[in-house]
């Protein structure tokens, strides 16, 4: 979709729609407020930047994790989505809103903005088009731009024009020349 159709999209909603009253509430709601500001798909590039998404629990995958965070949660990429192991779930887990589907039909979606965490190790699978992109509309060389799963392509690195942009500071972006 088109940057300027996103930005209008995205300008035109009312936070209010956000429900806070809850960590499942917020969860459902968010979903639905950012569904039509969605552009890409996630990848294991950047499902980790402001997304939001339901894990299915599952067995824990019979090899070495691909990549292991410094709180200690494990993740294991596939052509189809990625698998979780870890001890805390919810809203608030770095900067993104990771629930799990448990197999006895239990939900954990955290308190508020925090996330839960317990001695125990949940594994978790999600597909990559079920990833929800919370998006921000931030001013990248001057210019207007929604962050969305096809110009967010890692950690605070932004696509634009064709150039890439890191975050320096807290919504500073400077042309990356790596």
């Amino acid at each position: 979709m088109e940057q300027k159709e996103l930005i209008r999209r995205f300008k035109n909603k009312n936070e209010e729609e956000l429900d806070f009253s809850s960590a499942s509430r917020y969860f459902k709601s968010g979903r639905a407020f950012y569904a039509d500001v969605q552009d890409g798909t996630a990848s294991e590039l950047n499902f980790f930047e402001r997304t939001m998404v339901m894990y299915e629990e599952c067995d824990r995958p019979n090899r070495k994790p691909d990549f292991v965070s410094e709180s200690g949660s494990m993740y294991w990429y596939t052509k189809k989505g990625v698998t979780r192991g870890s001890n805390h779930w919810g809203n608030g887990v770095a900067n993104c809103d990771w629930a799990i589907h448990l197999k006895n039909g239990r939900y954990i979606y955290g308190r508020g903005i925090y996330c839960m965490a317990s001695n125990k190790i949940r594994y978790g699978f999600a597909r990559w088009e079920d990833y929800i992109f919370k998006p921000r509309l931030l001013k990248i060389a001057r210019k207007e731009v929604l962050t969305c799963f096809s110009n967010v392509i890692g950690r605070e690195i932004v696509l634009v024009d064709g150039k890439q942009y890191k975050r320096q500071i807290i919504e500073t972006y400077v042309e990356n020349k790596e």
